[in-house]
């Protein structure tokens, strides 16, 4: 069973843009029948001067004035239409990019589940996320809905102006082929250059937040040349990728207005004959020159939606990767976004699953392969309650790789086998294994710049669970000593606290909601053996069932088991026989 799928079919560009579009339909449509207002009257304001300028003719001064004042009255309404769509389309356009951002985050803290996506590379590759490729998918509407308007303008410009003169008319298509046709040429390079400029963009972001995270490093290592030579070097493979896209967008939009400026020199040519003759009236000549000028906006839209429609391409191709979804449906998955005055901003309550209390834990046949062919496999062993079992090996084996594909936490690898609580299979390990369950604290702790006890309870806990997570880390002492206790702030990624303190704060984290499993990697690395030791101690005071990767002594004389992890196979090391009884 492997454990992640590819989508079986890629899905249209334009039915995501619709479920986007819809997220919040009576906005979104509110705002774009305004929009195609403003895009329609210009089509009654030709119709109304070609009748003014015919009563004109007719020397008809009261219907001029009539007329007039049909013109007035229609052009307010075109201002009126503009200015209230531009609110509410505002509205919708911030709810499609945050309805994205949303299910992007919920991919992203997802255990296991449905919604459950692969983990971003780097803070820098989020920004490129959730800022830039939201905002691809969300022009590509605005400019479907641009697009939209020009068209029915279009339609009634095109009857009307076909019944005075049918061949001038009909060369109106020509700059709208050539239109398609470059673009559709242009294809497959507009979505290169776009998703390297993603790639170089997201590189210097996540440069630029490793060296502010280690600022103090880079210091006292006098290494900011390096890193700054390293940084222009990746700013200078941005510029190249950002520029090349950019003039690639251009050339499309140029592209674009060069040949709506052919379709009207065509047309005029056309038309000459019948100007020159004087066929035309005077009222038809006004609605042709009318017409024209909004007409030439129409190839340009087209053009615009279809470089959008690549870009677009690409920046759902990347989302829907970032969510691991199958059927791409968590990507516009429907979400409730209270960012509306009127609407209530609960935060949803965090679900866990059932305590389901442990009696053995049995690990069959479980593999975890890459694509390159590393990983382990197939290990099997089992684990009691209260047993403390420890995974030791040379660096490289295998260890953390085996923790994780226990745990179900794999995005990229492909993982067979099964594991069972209590005699069950568990299907869907990511979602199961967590906290009452199972805890994992990884091999490099990751804390938050916040409180001790917010790293701890992640707002999820009381008191009493704090003193007991803190006793059994070994950490009480050390918070009582702080400034505030455990309301001290530990700075960015803990800076302010020792790397013993930081690996037993998440270790306290681990423990705080007394999970049936305890799996720890490589919690030593950071702590004296003293210290460990006592750490060793409380747990089995506390009964508790951990499954722990060390390379430490004091972790094997505690063990109930030590398994060797050598070329992906697990071995018996020692196994922990109780002295015979002597009475």
């Amino acid at each position: 069973m492997s454990e992640s799928t590819k989508p079986a079919t890629e899905p249209s560009i334009w039915a995501l843009a619709w479920k986007v579009a819809n997220h919040e339909p009576r906005t979104f449509w509110w705002g774009s029948g305004l929009f195609t207002l403003f895009f329609m009257l210009p089509a009654v304001i030709g119709l109304a001067l070609a009748q003014a300028f015919d009563a004109l003719s007719d020397g008809d001064t009261g219907a001029v004035y009539r007329w007039a004042l049909v013109l007035v009255g229609v052009e307010v309404l075109r201002m009126s239409s503009i200015h209230a769509g531009a609110v509410i389309y505002t509205k919708a356009w911030i709810h499609m990019q945050t309805f994205l951002r949303a299910n992007l985050l919920a991919a992203q803290v997802a255990s296991g589940g449905p919604e459950a996506g692969q983990p971003i590379g780097s803070a820098g590759e989020s920004i490129t996320h959730f800022r830039d490729d939201t905002e691809d998918v969300a022009q590509l509407v605005d400019g479907l809905v641009d697009l939209a308007g020009g068209a029915a303008f279009a339609i009634v410009a095109v009857v009307a102006l076909g019944n005075a003169n049918a061949a001038a008319t009909a060369v109106l298509i020509v700059p709208m082929l050539a239109i398609v046709l470059v673009t559709r040429a242009l294809d497959s390079r507009v979505k290169e250059y776009r998703a390297e400029d993603r790639v170089a963009t997201g590189a210097v972001t996540s440069l630029v937040g490793d060296i502010m995270a280690a600022a103090t490093t880079v210091k006292v290592n006098r290494a900011d040349g390096a890193l700054l030579a390293r940084l222009n070097t990746r700013v200078e493979r941005r510029r190249v990728t950002a520029v090349r896209d950019r003039v690639l967008d251009e050339s499309v939009m140029a592209f674009s207005r060069g040949a709506t400026d052919l379709g009207l020199a065509l047309v005029l040519f056309v038309g000459a004959g019948a100007l020159a003759s004087g066929s035309f009236s005077v009222g038809q000549l006004a609605l042709f020159v009318s017409y024209m000028s909004w007409l030439s906006y129409m190839p340009r839209m087209a053009g615009r939606v279809i470089a959008r429609r690549k870009q677009a391409s690409v920046a759902l191709a990347r989302m829907t990767v970032l969510v691991a979804d199958q059927h791409v449906n968590n990507t516009v998955r429907p979400r409730a976004l209270p960012i509306e005055r009127w609407q209530n901003g609960v935060r949803p309550a965090a679900s866990r699953p059932e305590r389901v209390p442990l009696d053995v834990l049995e690990v069959d046949g479980l593999s975890a392969r890459y694509a390159s062919g590393a990983g382990v496999g197939p290990v099997s062993f089992v684990i009691r309650r209260g047993d403390f079992v420890v995974i030791t090996g040379t660096v490289g084996s295998g260890k953390s790789t085996l923790l994780r594909a226990v745990l179900g936490i794999f995005s990229s690898a492909d993982v067979t086998g099964q594991v069972r609580w209590n005699g069950e299979v568990v299907s869907d390990r990511a979602a199961f294994l967590v906290p009452p369950n199972a805890s994992f604290l990884p091999q490099v702790p990751q804390l938050i710049s916040d409180s001790v006890a917010d790293n701890i309870l992640l707002c999820d806990g009381d008191p009493e669970q704090l003193a007991e997570a803190l006793a059994l880390a070994e950490l009480s002492d050390d918070v009582a000593a702080m400034p505030d206790g455990s309301a001290t702030l530990i700075g960015p990624r803990g800076l302010r606290l020792s790397g013993g303190q930081r690996q037993r704060l998440a270790a306290a984290r681990a423990v705080v909601h007394r999970p049936e499993l305890v799996v720890l990697d490589d919690l030593s690395s950071a702590l004296d053996v003293e210290t460990e030791l006592r750490l060793w101690e409380k747990f089995a005071e506390a009964g508790m069932t951990v499954l722990a990767v060390s390379h430490r002594e004091v972790a094997f004389e505690w063990a109930d088991r030590v398994l060797r992890l050598d070329g992906g196979e697990l071995t018996m090391v020692r196994e922990y026989q109780p002295a015979a009884s002597t009475g």
